[in-house]
């Protein structure tokens, strides 16, 4: 992998963390305003996951592998959870393709993350060995 696809990979990666998180956050603000005052509570319970999904989001995007791995394990556990549902009700749920997409691009951010590093570091030693 050459340092472009590794950026490329990244860059779909944080792109896609972030259009997810954006795309929820509409449906939650959606939600709240259609809500009653009883089941408020219930839509703001949606913002922390919010708040983790951005913040992995931004770590992607500051080439992070740590963060890379996490946001492609968020989507993981997503894609889990929504075929477990699909196992027991026998419908399809709701955005498991998306889910999916999803996952398949974080994956290919982690790849491009850790290619990324291993680029730069063997970069840096050629140059520095000059």
């Amino acid at each position: 992998m050459k340092i472009e696809s590794a950026q490329s990979a990244i860059n779909g990666a944080w792109l896609t963390g972030l259009i997810v998180g954006l795309l929820t956050l509409i449906n939650a603000a959606v939600a709240f305003i259609i809500s009653s005052g009883n089941s408020r509570w219930m839509v703001m319970a949606i913002i922390p996951d919010l708040a983790i999904l951005f913040g992995l989001a931004y770590g992607v995007y500051r080439k992070n592998r740590i963060c890379a791995a996490l946001l492609s394990a968020y989507f993981v556990y997503l894609l889990i959870s929504k075929a477990r549902m699909w196992a027991m009700t026998h419908s399809v749920p709701p955005g498991i393709l998306i889910d999916g997409i999803a996952m398949l691009l974080c994956l290919n951010g982690v790849r491009g993350a850790f290619a990324y590093h291993k680029l730069r570091q063997t970069t840096e030693q050629s140059v520095s060995s000059v």
